[in-house]
This record gives structure tokens, C-alpha cells and sequence, in this order.
């Protein structure tokens, strides 16, 4: 394979490289980075990152070209996942389309279901109901593996806990346990981006979609159990505070008011150690409550 048949001579060294492995591995690694610092340290770095692959995809032919755009749609993803938590919502959309364009060129069942589901997420951020049930059902169609349908099962419950829809809440929970455990028994057809996943992942989300419902009784017993349960080094990570605030809500909705108060001491906490705005902002609004707490 020579430069020109292929790639431009000035990305020709990094193409060579192992492209398939440097930039996805720095990839992999950026995940569990978020988990510690949280979203916003990492959007320059990520965003500087993506640059220099979408460089790559625009100018890679023949057989390279499926390596980078797989490359490059964990990448657009993972950009995607920091602004969406940051709540910069239309470069989120934007990523998010980006990675399910160049997951649908390489034909990634995997990285298209993913796509698929985070924007849903978004739409779950935003309060539209409608789509985020509608785009998890399109995430859940596709020939993904068991972890990534799980995934999407489970927002499409959370969907029909907001629109106040108990029986395929639980239906659709109990498909979501079900894939977890297909991905448990063949952990190598899971993609790496879903490294967070997990039954207790699936126990907090039973318990927020519970919260929905206002079963909070319920709600607090699984979230308790499932932050209980998260591996130490996710505790204190800026997305499971998101839990730990829905916690304090449920605690509220009960009239607890001095367990709530615990709950958001530790939901400021994180928010401090991630320099996380949203939970600033979920935190203050619980606070604002009358009679909540102080």
C-alpha cells in the first residue's frame, strides 16, 4: 500500500500507526477519565482529538477506511456523551449524527444502536417523551448485542415511566434483565464504550424509572442498593451523581427531609470533585422546593 493510493502523504505516518488502535485505545481510556473528572475538563481535549480524525475519515480510502470510521464514530460518540452531560444539547445532536452517519457506513450495528439510544437520552434531558421511547424502539431493532439492546430497553422504559405507563415499564425492565444477562454469558460481543454497564447500572435505573411512577418507597430501595453496589472508582463520578440526586428527590417525595439532605450533600460533593454544572443546577432546583429541605 503506498500514500497516494490511499491517504495523503501528511497523514500517511499516522494512518500507519496502528490507527485502529492508538486513537480508540486513547478512546477507551478517556471513558473511565470522565468517570474521575467528569465531562467539561474534557471537551477541548476530545473535541482536539476529533479534529484530527475527521481529517482522517474525509481522506481515507479503500481498505483503512472502515478502521477509521470506526475510529472515529467512538470518538464522535463519546463528544456527543461530554456535551450532552454538559448540557451543550445541539453539539450533542450534532455529534451523535455524525457518529451514527459513519457507524452506518462501516455497517456497526453496535456504534448505530448506540447513536440511536444517546439521542434519545437527549431527548429524555430535553422532557420529550415521545422520542425517547420512539428512538430507544429504533436502538432496540437493531441487530446489536445483548448490552447495547439492554440499554435501550431500558430507556424505553424510562419513556413509558414518564408518560405514566406501569405495565410496559416493567415489560420492558424485565427485557432489558434479560439481555443483561445474554451479555453477561458472552461478554466479548459487548463494545467497549459500554464498559459502565453493569445489573447494578440496571437496578438504578428500575429504581428512577420507579421514581417516575412515584413508587418511591421502591425507588429509594433500588437506588440505595444500586449506588450501594457501583464499583468505587464510579461512585463519585459526575453521571452516577445524577442518580444520587434522584435519590434525594424520591427521599423528598416521601417526606424525608434529613435523608434527602444527605443525598445532596453527596450530590454536591461530586458536583465540586467533577466541577459538574448540572448537578449544581438539579441540586439547587431540589432546593428551591418548598419545605424540601434547606
Amino acid at each position: 500500500m503506498q500514500p497516494d493510493e490511499l491517504l495523503p502523504r501528511s497523514v500517511w505516518l499516522y494512518a500507519v500507526m496502528p490507527v485502529p488502535r492508538f486513537p480508540a485505545a486513547t478512546a477507551d481510556a478517556a471513558f473511565g477519565l470522565e468517570d474521575v473528572v467528569g465531562s467539561g475538563p474534557l471537551l477541548a481535549p476530545a473535541a482536539a482529538q476529533l479534529e484530527v480524525v475527521e481529517g482522517l475519515v474525509t481522506d481515507a480510502r479503500g481498505p483503512i477506511r472502515p478502521l477509521v470510521l470506526d475510529v472515529g464514530a467512538q470518538w464522535a460518540q463519546f463528544l456527543g456523551w461530554l456535551s450532552a452531560n454538559s448540557r451543550r444539547d445541539e453539539a450533542a445532536r450534532r455529534w451523535y449524527d455524525r457518529a451514527l452517519l459513519w457507524a452506518t457506513e462501516v455497517d456497526d450495528p453496535n456504534m448505530v444502536a448506540t447513536a440511536l439510544n444517546l439521542t434519545g437520552h437527549l431527548e429524555w434531558l430535553a422532557g420529550n417523551v415521545g422520542p425517547v421511547v420512539g428512538l430507544s424502539q429504533a436502538a432496540g431493532r437493531q441487530p446489536a448485542s445483548p448490552g447495547v439492546r439492554a440499554l435501550a430497553a431500558q430507556q424505553e422504559a424510562r419513556g413509558h415511566a414518564l408518560a405514566g405507563e406501569p405495565d410496559a415499564t416493567d415489560e420492558m425492565l424485565d427485557r432489558a434483565v434479560a439481555l443483561a444477562v445474554a451479555a453477561v454469558e458472552r461478554p466479548e460481543d459487548e463494545p467497549p464504550w459500554i464498559y459502565y454497564y453493569s445489573p447494578d447500572y440496571l437496578t438504578m435505573q428500575r429504581g428512577l424509572a420507579y421514581r417516575y411512577l412515584g413508587r418511591n418507597r421502591e425507588a429509594v430501595r433500588l437506588l440505595e442498593n444500586g449506588l450501594r453496589a457501583m464499583p468505587v472508582d464510579m461512585r463519585r463520578s459526575e453521571w452516577v451523581g445524577v442518580y444520587r440526586y434522584h435519590l434525594a428527590h424520591a427521599y423528598a417525595d416521601l417526606g424525608e427531609r434529613d435523608a434527602a439532605r444527605a443525598a445532596l450533600v453527596e450530590v454536591d460533593e461530586i458536583a465540586v470533585a467533577t466541577g459538574s454544572d448540572r448537578l449544581r443546577r438539579l441540586a439547587r432546583k431540589l432546593r428551591q422546593r418548598p419545605g424540601v429541605v434547606c
